[in-house]
């Protein structure tokens, strides 16, 4: 795996396709390649929630998480973007996982997280999940 960047945008590409990525684009409009790892905002990388699921995670100078493994009752409420206090877990960025499998990133403040979930992949109903 390759890290490229993307503007903002740190990525992960196979090394097969980065290669031929940058001849693709000067051909062709590419609406999406590979897997967003990280987001810049001003001097810290942000982690994308696309980067959690990843089959393969390289690791990414500047980006900095722990990861948590949480039981199923606390994935289904991550998921569903119900608050989810870790007052136990180190304070910053931590990926989330529920039987070895990455769920996604919230940021640790101590008292409470904040969910890197988007909105459009919460889960709406919980009823199937118990």
């Amino acid at each position: 795996m390759k890290l490229v960047d993307r503007k903002d945008m740190i990525k992960q590409l196979s090394e097969p396709l980065a290669e031929v990525l940058p001849l693709l684009e000067r051909h062709l409009r590419v609406i999406a390649s590979g897997t967003a790892v990280a987001t810049r905002k001003g001097r810290d990388l942000v982690p994308e929630a696309d980067f959690a699921m990843a089959c393969e995670r390289s690791d990414v100078p500047g980006l900095q998480y722990s990861v948590i493994e949480i039981s199923r009752e606390e994935a289904i409420r991550f998921l569903s973007r119900e608050p989810l206090p870790l007052p136990d877990a180190p304070r910053g960025y931590l990926l989330l996982t529920c039987e070895g499998l990455g769920l996604g990133f919230v940021k640790n403040l101590g008292s409470r997280t904040n969910s890197l979930l988007p909105a459009t992949r919460r889960i709406r109903t919980k009823e199937h999940y118990h």
